[in-house]
């Protein structure tokens, strides 16, 4: 048996070195041992922040908020005031806008999002070009338009007012509104914009039109309170046809003729037909001519 020396080193295994990470970047050596010694410690501090502040894990958000609100205000970008610009007429729409913007007095600039106060103000229905500046130090703008209705559509039940934009005003009483163009059909809200600035731009026969049918989604049929319906082409040449309706009005009084029907689907012609109960001799192209 080999006699083992005073101080030498008894033979045995060897241990391992520590795990760890090489950075391919930078070629630093992290310990694996420092990482999970991080990670543990990060969590510790999130548990000790979390029953410091006598809540739970997801009070802490809520909580970190105000701190940010209150550490603002001392630093002077807090949200100082909330104006609402474009609608003074309507203050009670103006009071409704504010609110739905969620954004009060004292509140931190940084988490007042233009973008975020323009979707929950448009979600009202209830305006219009809506735009949100923010004035730095502590103002923040709202700019908004009513939104003005500007046509009557029958949904097959009940008469619903639309407004500029071709939506559906949900807070807005018919009865009030029994000026306004009338529509059908379906689709008709949505396309109702083009019409009613064609017709606005036409107002020799704007006041004459009774119904405005929508037809297959794509063009209108426009009744008049003379009785005679008008056939308009499809949307993309709608301004045109009205134009040259609004030309033969001032020219012939045509929309007050004894006409059943009156053609402007065709580029460059005009078909008329003439009613039944028109007994007289009459001055019009026969039915089914072009002029």
């Amino acid at each position: 048996m080999p006699k083992i020396e005073r101080n030498q080193t008894v033979p045995g295994r060897r241990r391992a070195p520590p795990a760890t990470i090489i950075d391919e970047t930078t070629g630093e050596e992290v310990r694996v041992s420092s990482v999970i010694f991080g990670i543990v410690l990060l969590v510790a501090i999130l548990v000790a922040t979390a029953a410091w502040m006598g809540g739970s894990m997801s009070q802490i958000g809520s909580r970190f908020g105000g701190f940010m609100d209150d550490t603002a205000r001392l630093a002077g970008v807090d949200v100082r005031s909330v104006s609402v610009i474009g609608l003074e007429l309507n203050p009670a729409l103006a009071d409704e806008v504010r609110a739905a913007a969620m954004i009060e007095p004292g509140e931190n600039m940084f988490r007042a999002d233009p973008y975020v106060i323009r979707r929950r103000v448009e979600a009202t229905k209830n305006v219009l070009n809506v735009r949100v500046h923010r004035l730095w130090p502590g103002q923040v703008v709202i700019l908004a338009e009513a939104a003005e209705p500007v046509a009557l559509w029958h949904d097959g039940r009940d008469w619903k007012v639309v407004d500029g934009l071709g939506r559906i005003l949900p807070d807005a009483r018919a009865d009030d509104h029994g000026h306004l163009l009338r529509l059908a059909g379906l689709g008709a809200p949505e396309a109702a914009p083009q019409l009613t600035r064609a017709l606005a731009a036409a107002p020799d026969i704007s006041d004459r039109v009774a119904v405005a049918t929508r037809v297959g989604e794509r063009r209108w049929d426009m009744r008049f309170v003379s009785g005679v319906t008008v056939r308009l082409p499809e949307d993309e040449a709608l301004e045109p046809a009205m134009d040259r309706l609004a030309k033969l009005q001032v020219r012939t009084a045509l929309t007050q003729r004894p006409l059943d029907m009156i053609d402007l689907r065709s580029r460059g012609r005009v078909y008329l037909r003439v009613s039944e109960e028109a007994k007289l001799a009459s001055p019009l192209t026969p039915a089914g001519e072009r002029t």
